[in-house]
């Protein structure tokens, strides 16, 4: 089997090392490998190292993994040297740049050549959700690896200073530099969201906030109906969006409150007036909440929404493993 894959490989980083390992790990007899010559590479950005030194980069990182069986290119134009050799099987691309697998065969097969092979690989994501990327290391944005090297701009779709507080510790124990805002949004469900309408608010939330953030967040509490256990769990949502729009949800802890809650819940009251009323204690979802009445304050409704952020956070915390 014979492998090419390409890129401009400028400031050689995580990707490009994902990309790479993906072309080698084929086991393949030679990789070709494509690096975009200064004239094609300055047509798409205004900042690149010469050629030589972009070269001499790649095969120092080369050497050091141990992959001694290819060969390096120019490439001058979109399909690059790999539409006239008979003798390649596969291609290996980013997932970003899978439009050049197709472009690629189409010019093969006006030749006369059989169509490669295209294998996408997931593009390796930045703190900040968005791909690693040269141009964004040589901002100073992020650093080889995807680490933000600059604050991470976060919107709380609330004005709530439980939630706010929330994301601001969870977010700010994930992230060396972090800035959270309050931003109040619709939520586009009933005061009182119940099944469903809690991770739609939440999502609503998130994504009203986002506007020139990194990070839009959207908590919202709801009853939600549990079959197995006869009756309504209080469960709190979580949405956190991107700027690539990648949406991730979790939820805290589920508990059941009192029946005389839930009757006037049922009367159209929403569970923080009902728990006023049976409590005394006025606005007490903004202090510590239902849970710490009922939990004797063993827990409060700071800790309860920061188990919903941190549970929204997995799939970014370990992103390696949630690619696609």
């Amino acid at each position: 089997m014979r492998v090419a894959t390409g890129g401009t490989f400028d400031i050689l980083h995580d990707g490009h090392k994902a990309l790479l390992g993906a072309a080698f790990g084929l086991r393949p007899e030679s990789v070709l490998i494509g690096i975009t010559s200064d004239r094609f590479a300055r047509e798409s950005r205004r900042e690149v190292n010469p050629y030589g030194v972009r070269e001499r980069n790649l095969r120092r990182l080369l050497r050091a993994r141990g992959w001694t069986r290819f060969s390096v290119e120019p490439i001058d134009d979109v399909v690059g040297p790999a539409d006239d050799r008979p003798d390649l099987d596969v291609l290996v691309v980013s997932a970003e740049r899978a439009h050049v697998g197709r472009e690629l065969n189409e010019a093969r097969e006006r030749k006369g050549l059989r169509p490669l092979e295209v294998r996408a690989v997931p593009m390796v994501l930045a703190e900040d959700g968005l791909p690693v990327q040269s141009r964004r290391i040589r901002t100073g944005a992020i650093d080889p690896h995807g680490k933000r090297r600059t604050p991470l701009r976060v919107h709380v779709g609330s004005d709530n200073p439980v939630k706010v507080r929330a994301v601001r510790r969870v977010l700010s124990d994930l992230f060396d530099r972090v800035r959270v805002s309050a931003v109040p949004v619709a939520t586009g469900v009933p005061e009182q969201p119940v099944d469903q309408q809690a991770p739609v608010g939440a999502r609503n939330r998130a994504r009203a906030a986002l506007t020139d953030a990194d990070f839009g967040v959207g908590v919202e509490a709801g009853l939600l109906w549990d079959a197995s256990v006869g009756d309504y769990l209080d469960v709190q949502y979580c949405a956190v969006v991107d700027r690539a729009g990648r949406v991730t949800v979790g939820h805290g802890p589920g508990f059941e409150y009192p029946p005389p809650v839930i009757e006037r819940v049922k009367a159209g009251k929403t569970v923080g007036e009902a728990m006023a009323e049976i409590t005394g204690i006025r606005e007490i979802g903004s202090k510590y909440g239902a849970i710490g009445y009922l939990t004797g304050r063993r827990m409060d409704r700071d800790a309860l929404t920061e188990a919903a952020v941190l549970m929204a956070m997995v799939p970014r915390i370990r992103r390696d493993l949630y690619s696609r």
